[in-house]
């Protein structure tokens, strides 16, 4: 009976021991590779030979060269407008005018009084009468050339010339302080000297053409007061025609009636021209401001007129970007809407100072394709190095006071110091570290 028991324990052990291997193939996991990110692509630049420039873009339009702004020399309300933007004008053409129905309406009167007062000059007087007018006609007409030449003495064009001087010499004290600043630098490179050369000189020449602009200032003033001199003795001369007609005879009443009268039709016909624009040479009109109806202050710019040609850029900037610009300074001009169309041009006239009522640039060039009224733009240059080894500025590294970049070697990656010069948005001159060809890793 043990024998039957130990005989049917171990058949239940036997059977346990096969049973075991199958559970533990059942519970093993199955093994999934698990793919590996690559790594990602690093971007990499050459060191290039090429020009580094730091350049100042602006825009203006394209507008006639030689332009007039015209206003009214009376406060009024605006009774006519003839004209709009862009019609071509006759000179003596009537622009626009205020309204002076009663003005017109006095002009009438005193020309009959003028009259009346003529024949009864001629009905009570003799020929000595005539005489005695004509000769206080013509003291009136000299005194008022004489008051004329007094008004027009060009005492603020030698005003003007003066402060032009004056800045000229600043513009080169500036240039001066410039030039001995990078010259007394060890470490400027020879572009740079030759740049601030080249400002002094420019300077120095502008200083000059402003002395000289002075000096005619000058010279057409002494022309003037010498004018007002002689006039001085053409009335005296008419005083003196004037007493000898009235020892000659005459009714004074009578002869003080037809001068009065003259005076106060010439005052109206004065009064009229005043509300009254006129167009003083043949053109085409630039801008109008105003409108039937508008009321407007004396002296004001309603109407700018201006010869059709030569066309220029003319840009309106701020004064400190003004100062970034100089009167001779070369660059390039294009078309806003069509890049490829550019030419050289020139800075021809900067205002004198941020009090100037006219803060615009003046730009000549020669751009024939181009329209009036056209958008155009303008590249200066500032600085420059040539013929340089650069980067893009996104491949320069800078830590604290180190300016680095990483290189690609055989040997594997590499950081080298290096020096830089000129910056721009788009380069970076590299003045010494790195050869031309060298691969650079962008960090």
């Amino acid at each position: 009976m043990q024998q039957w028991f130990f005989i049917v324990v171990l058949v239940f052990v036997l059977v346990g021991c096969e049973a075991i291997p199958d559970q533990q193939e059942q519970v093993l996991p199955t093994v999934t590779p698990i793919p590996t990110a690559q790594a990602a692509a690093r971007t990499t630049y050459s060191v290039q030979r090429g020009d580094v420039r730091e350049t100042f873009i602006f825009r203006g339009r394209w507008l006639p060269r030689d332009q007039q702004q015209l206003s009214f020399e009376v406060q009024g309300t605006v009774r006519n407008v003839t004209v709009r933007s862009g019609d071509t004008i006759e000179a003596g053409a009537v622009l626009a005018d205020l309204q002076i129905d009663e003005l017109e309406d006095q002009l009438i009167r005193n020309q009959l009084a003028l009259d009346a007062a003529r024949r009864r000059l001629d009905e009570g007087g003799d020929n000595s009468s005539n005489a005695v007018v004509d000769a206080q006609f013509n003291l009136a007409n000299q005194n008022l050339t004489l008051d004329g030449q007094r008004a027009t003495l060009p005492w603020s064009s030698v005003q003007n010339a003066a402060d032009a001087v004056v800045a000229a010499e600043r513009q080169v004290e500036n240039a001066e302080r410039s030039y001995d600043d990078t010259v007394s630098r060890p470490d400027s490179p020879a572009s740079s000297v030759d740049n601030a050369y080249e400002q002094l000189l420019s300077a120095q020449e502008n200083l000059a053409q402003r002395r000289r602009s002075y000096s005619d200032a000058v010279a057409s003033y002494y022309n003037s007061a010498l004018s007002v001199d002689r006039q001085e003795n053409s009335v005296l001369q008419a005083e003196i025609n004037l007493e000898r007609a009235q020892d000659g005879g005459g009714d004074p009443d009578l002869v003080d009636a037809v001068i009065e009268s003259q005076i106060a039709l010439d005052r109206t016909i004065e009064q009229i021209s005043q509300s009254t624009l006129i167009a003083p040479f043949a053109g085409v009109v630039i801008e109008v401001t105003i409108q039937a109806g508008d009321t407007v202050q004396a002296f004001t710019t309603v109407i700018t007129i201006a010869l059709p040609e030569p066309l220029e850029g003319i840009a309106n900037l701020s004064f400190n970007d003004i100062q970034l610009l100089q009167i001779g300074q070369v660059g390039i001009c294009r078309d806003a809407n069509n890049p490829d169309l550019e030419v050289q041009c020139i800075i021809r006239n900067l205002p004198l100072s941020n009090r100037d009522v006219d803060q615009t640039v003046r730009v000549a060039a020669t751009l024939p394709e181009l329209q009036q009224g056209a958008l155009v733009e303008a590249e200066m240059t500032l600085r420059e190095s040539l013929n340089t080894l650069w980067l893009p500025p996104q491949a320069v590294n800078e830590f604290g006071n180190r300016t680095f970049v990483v290189v690609q070697t055989d040997d594997g990656e590499r950081v080298r110091d290096v020096e830089i010069g000129l910056q721009t948005d788009d380069r970076v001159e590299i003045e010494s570290g790195l050869e031309e060809g060298d691969i650079i890793v962008q960090q």
